[in-house]
């Protein structure tokens, strides 16, 4: 192999996402999100860390994001695949969980907050997202408008961002 056939090496990026009710509540954690650095409100989840396995990364994100502790995932919401520039080929993985306790308490200096709401206030704040790759999977699982399970592929390029398949 050449020099020049050799590629540097890109990090990969794998996210977890928990999705946490409370009767008709979900738990949504607040952060800078915005393409400006606007602080939003999303679902709480994280960054797999080397050696770790995703159940166990949820559990430490979740715990550091909102200060719960979480059982196993019960199921697969929805799964993305992106590509973008920056994180060529990452990947998210949103789980719902039933099994919790404890208080919400948040222990990230980058999470402003995290509160239960309605599923229509959810909804109406996850609407702010401004970015569709981080909005249309959490509203399309959360209003059935997708199936639990459904894989969602973006490419994004610039500002940008593609649905290329949903399945």
């Amino acid at each position: 192999m050449t020099v020049e056939e050799l590629k540097t090496a890109v990090p990969r990026v794998q996210l977890v996402i928990g999705i946490i009710r409370r009767g008709n509540e979900i738990l949504l954690v607040q952060e800078s999100l915005g393409a400006n650095g606007e602080i939003l409100w999303s679902l709480p989840g994280g960054g797999v860390e080397d050696g770790e396995l995703m159940h166990e990364a949820l559990r430490r994100e979740i715990q550091e994001e909102t200060g719960l502790l979480i059982g196993d995932p019960v199921r697969t919401a929805f799964l993305m695949h992106i590509d973008s520039e920056q994180y060529p080929s990452a990947l998210a993985v949103a789980f719902e969980i039933d099994e919790w306790s404890g208080s919400v308490a948040p222990g990230d200096d980058d999470i402003k907050q995290a509160a239960f709401f309605t599923l229509s206030d959810a909804l109406k704040l996850l609407g702010e997202l401004d970015s569709a790759t981080q909005r249309e999977p959490i509203v399309g699982y959360l209003t059935g408008g997708a199936a639990p399970g459904t894989t969602w592929l973006y490419r994004n390029r610039g500002k940008v961002e593609t649905l290329v398949a949903r399945w």
